[in-house]
């Protein structure tokens, strides 16, 4: 089986034997967002029948259709001007046409009030929402993109931050407890093949995480840690200034997401709708996910000033 994008495995290969091993983030921030090789930086199908993998989005509009009722609930409450919805990774741009088609069709008054923008770093994903979203474009609907968070200033948005399957696309450090203490695991390359390399922690961020939600991991119990979310939803934090952060995703409280029985964590790889767990094949070439511990995105949002207002599962939603 292959190891990757060729290209992609050769830089891989020479960052480490020019620096040594990598975090386990760092390697999967490559394979999925290298901007020449990484997985959603090239112009390939990787969401639908054609692709690796479906969202909620590729099934029916019905999804988008109550997303969008329950952004209009929170804007009910929020005065009569501009009203911005800014989404995060719009994969294929479903969930931007199905809402705002719903709101042209439903609730036009509310339409008028939107601003929709979309924030995505893939060139191939954008090239996808445009093709989407031109129909309503052409209307005349206020639909813009930005390439990250840092185009918003610190209070500027009135409105909605949304994401759907966003988070659990961020790049994790992966750990394992050992009998003197937590250990990282990172990649090395031994001159044929990928393989995993245990050290101390890059930073004591990684036992600070564990040490703010209450858990301990059992000897030998591996897990993930999204230490990129915790920034991403404090940022978002800052720049809303009034409103809600609708983000959807695969995860788990953490009590739940840590829990003794779950021994491997829950890293997995997508390719042609096959799900497996290794990573250092495919490089480039398929996906890579893990769930989101949703007690430590709540802490990080409540140091940037929100508050829980609701946590479901999507078919209770």
């Amino acid at each position: 089986m292959e190891l990757g994008h060729p290209g992609l495995v050769d830089k891989l290969v020479a960052r480490i034997k020019r620096d040594g091993p990598l975090s386990f983030a760092g390697f999967m921030e490559a394979a999925l967002y290298d901007p020449d090789f990484g997985y959603y930086m090239t112009p390939s199908l990787r969401i639908g029948r054609e692709g690796d993998y479906y969202t909620s989005l590729d099934v029916h509009p019905v999804f988008a259709e109550l997303v969008g009722r329950q952004v209009a609930q929170a804007a009910e409450g929020m005065g009569s001007g501009d009203f911005t919805i800014v989404e995060m990774g719009a994969g294929k741009g479903l969930l931007a046409r199905h809402l705002l088609d719903s709101c042209r069709r439903q609730n036009p008054a509310f339409l008028s009030r939107i601003r929709y923008i979309l924030i995505e770093r893939s060139p191939a994903m954008i090239a996808a929402q445009q093709k989407h979203l031109r129909p309503l474009l052409d209307e005349g609907a206020r639909i813009t993109w930005a390439p990250d968070l840092n185009a918003f200033a610190a209070g500027s948005v009135t409105g909605v931050f949304l994401s759907n399957e966003l988070v659990d696309a961020f790049p994790v450090h992966r750990v394992v407890m050992r009998p003197l203490g937590l250990r990282e695991i990172y990649v090395g390359w031994d001159g044929n093949r990928f393989l995993e390399i245990e050290a101390p922690p890059f930073s004591s961020a990684l036992e600070a995480y564990f040490e703010r939600i209450g858990i301990a991991l059992e000897v030998g119990q591996r897990a993930e840690v999204n230490l990129q979310s915790l920034g991403w939803i404090r940022q978002v934090g800052a720049a809303l200034r009034q409103g809600l952060v609708l983000t959807i995703d695969y995860g788990h409280p953490a009590a739940d997401l840590y829990a003794a029985s779950r021994k491997t964590g829950t890293l997995l790889c997508y390719h042609r709708h096959r799900v497996s767990e290794t990573p250092y094949l495919r490089i480039g070439l398929q996906d890579m996910t893990a769930h989101v511990d949703f007690t430590s995105l709540a802490l990080a949002g409540r140091d940037a000033g929100l508050e829980v207002t609701g946590f479901t599962n999507q078919l209770h939603f």
